[in-house]
């Protein structure tokens, strides 16, 4: 049997489409810790059992962030799920940061916020993390 480039082509994409799967489903990573959130958001003691609905670890501090208002609450909320790196990495207004807990919040399992935690996070993240990039042609002198 001769293979013509069409059944390479069906053969690997078939192969790769495989492999994905098997890796979303964690076959591929099964010795990797792989973080799932709690069944329910009540919170968890270490008597019950300690290690269960931990996030990943990582060796971040609260002196990571910025110094500011908020810190110490925004570092604990957030790096519960995530280092702070994908914090730094971002620059947002106030209302995309609010927009981007709620996705958290809906998509992601976040435990909820109190109100006033929430505006105390927000405005440190507005305040230290603001967008970067200003309007078209304000800062390129070659747009002027």
């Amino acid at each position: 049997m001769q293979l013509t480039i069409t059944h390479v082509v069906v053969i690997s994409l078939t192969a790769t489409f495989l492999l994905l799967a098997a890796d979303k489903a964690g076959g591929l990573r099964k010795d990797q810790y792989v973080w799932t959130p709690p069944a329910t958001q009540a919170p968890i003691t270490a008597a019950a059992d300690p290690d269960k609905g931990k996030p990943p670890p990582h060796n971040d501090k609260v002196e990571d962030l910025p110094d500011g208002k908020g810190r110490e609450t925004t570092f604990y909320t957030c790096t519960a799920c995530h280092g702070v790196a994908l914090i730094k990495a971002q620059g947002l207004t106030r209302d995309l940061w609010d927009s981007t807990i709620d996705l958290m919040l809906e998509k992601h399992r976040m435990p909820p916020v109190k109100p006033d935690d929430r505006a105390e996070i927000l405005d440190y993240l507005a305040e230290q993390f603001p967008p970067r990039r200003r309007g078209r042609g304000s800062d390129n002198p070659f747009l002027k």
